[in-house]
């Protein structure tokens, strides 16, 4: 009996040192970084690094101040708040240390909070290089301090004890800096350092394995996240799908293209950084993703292919007669008319529409069966709300209406989406409490 005991504390001391190991509480920071000195240059790169990443997208809470905190995820755990991260003593990170912010921001450990969860996406960051770290971190403390106290997260045992943590890094965080790729060019290679550091694509673009890590060999090839289809972005599908380097760059700044309209976390992802970005680092991220060098040729092909878009294409009469076009005229037909040409900056075109035209048919089930808010980005550009139809339109009427949209309008040679994966698309949206506020909106029939 006293050598199984002894047997199981040895066993428990190394489990619990294991964990602690994976802490980034552990993490070594190169101490000569202190040495570097700042300046309004470092600043401004600072600022441009916190747009790339996206910071006050998620640390900003409804009508809050920015950079303050308060934001609400959903987890498959419970709920999670994003923390106050402008320089205030009390409730920010005004006590941090270069180190501390360091093991923060590229290794998930806070000294306020101790291991972070992986929501804050410091198994992205940790590519980030010590030039944009320190101009990050010389950015941030030169913020105004809002005194706003954290909220509570509220997780399911065992995942509310963040000393775990350590366990999940050690199991699934990949620490390793950036690495180039040999044989690319340049700007290629920037557009990685973007998408993988900063830029954390891969968060919402790449399955999860079961630890809810990103799969490494399925980088990029898209997954489910908050009831969205967050698409496969590998240069293979994006060009099957049309895109090109200078639809690309144009979904980026504006959150339209002729391919389609961004909405959802992508929308989010647009407004707060991808639009705000340099010309030529979105010109960057658009190569990497293309996997292309060549712009003259991409150029040319842009131009063929935004020609043919920009085309009306008015539906057939056989067209019209084949099964799921009436359903189209029932639900869709009044705000993107009877050939799905839409209307300029308040409802998109369907034509050629990347949810259509994508493999996967999740995207154009659930837009229909929940809806979408409307979205503004400028002063002469925005669409208005969308309705959801989930209380009115059956799993049979859905089902042939998106077959019929995915052939006419999405380039398919067929589509065979059958009643029973709407449906199941249907009950999944519904048991995550997706579809309960999808009914009429009124801001819809306004315009």
């Amino acid at each position: 009996m006293k050598q199984w005991m002894g047997i199981g504390i040895f066993t428990g001391i190394l489990a619990v040192g294991f964990i602690y190991l994976g802490s980034g509480q552990t993490a070594v920071i190169n101490p000569e970084l202190n040495n570097i000195k700042v300046s309004e240059a470092i600043k401004e790169r600072g600022r441009q690094v916190a747009i790339e990443g996206d910071c006050v997208a998620c640390h900003t809470g409804p009508n809050g101040a920015e950079f303050a905190g308060g934001l609400h995820f959903l987890s498959p755990f419970g709920d999670i708040y994003s923390t106050n991260i402008t320089p205030d003593k009390t409730h920010g990170i005004g006590n941090y240390s270069r180190e501390d912010f360091y093991r923060a921001v590229k290794f998930g450990y806070s000294i306020n909070s101790g291991n972070l969860y992986p929501a804050m996406p410091y198994t992205s960051y940790r590519k980030l290089n010590d030039e944009d770290m320190n101009a990050l971190w010389t950015y941030f403390q030169s913020v105004k301090p809002i005194e706003q106290a954290n909220k509570d997260n509220d997780l399911i045992f065992p995942t509310n004890i963040r000393f775990t943590l350590g366990g999940w890094n050690q199991l699934f965080f990949d620490d390793s800096d950036f690495k180039k790729t040999v044989g690319k060019s340049d700007i290629w290679n920037q557009g990685k350092y973007f998408v993988e550091a900063a830029g954390h694509c891969g968060e919402c673009h790449t399955p999860r394995n079961i630890g809810f890590a990103m799969k490494s060999n399925a980088a990029l090839q898209g997954a489910i996240i908050e009831g969205w289809d967050a698409v496969d972005i590998t240069a293979k599908q994006l060009k099957k799908r049309g895109w090109t380097h200078n639809e690309l760059i144009r979904f980026f700044k504006e959150g339209e293209s002729n391919l389609g309209s961004a909405f959802a976390g992508m929308y989010t992802a647009i407004n707060h950084s991808l639009r705000h970005m340099k010309r030529e680092n979105l010109s960057a991220i658009s190569t990497y993703l293309l996997d292309e060098d060549q712009h003259s040729t991409m150029t040319i092909t842009s131009q063929l292919t935004t020609e043919a878009a920009n085309s009306p294409r008015f539906l057939t009469e056989d067209e019209k007669a084949q099964k799921g076009y009436q359903g189209y005229v029932s639900y869709c037909a009044g705000c993107h008319g009877l050939d799905g040409l839409g209307k300029p900056n308040a409802v998109v075109a369907i034509n050629n529409n990347s949810v259509l035209t994508a493999d996967s048919a999740y995207n154009a089930i659930a837009v229909i069966l929940r809806g979408l808010p409307s979205k503004r980005q400028s002063l002469i550009q925005g669409t208005v709300a969308m309705n959801g139809f989930s209380s009115e339109i059956s799993d049979l009427e859905l089902t042939e209406l998106v077959n019929f949209a995915r052939v006419v309008w999405g380039g398919h040679s067929d589509s065979v989406i059958d009643v029973d994966e709407v449906k199941a698309i249907r009950k999944q949206l519904d048991e995550s409490g997706y579809l309960k506020d999808s009914g009429p909106d009124k801001s819809h029939s306004g315009l």
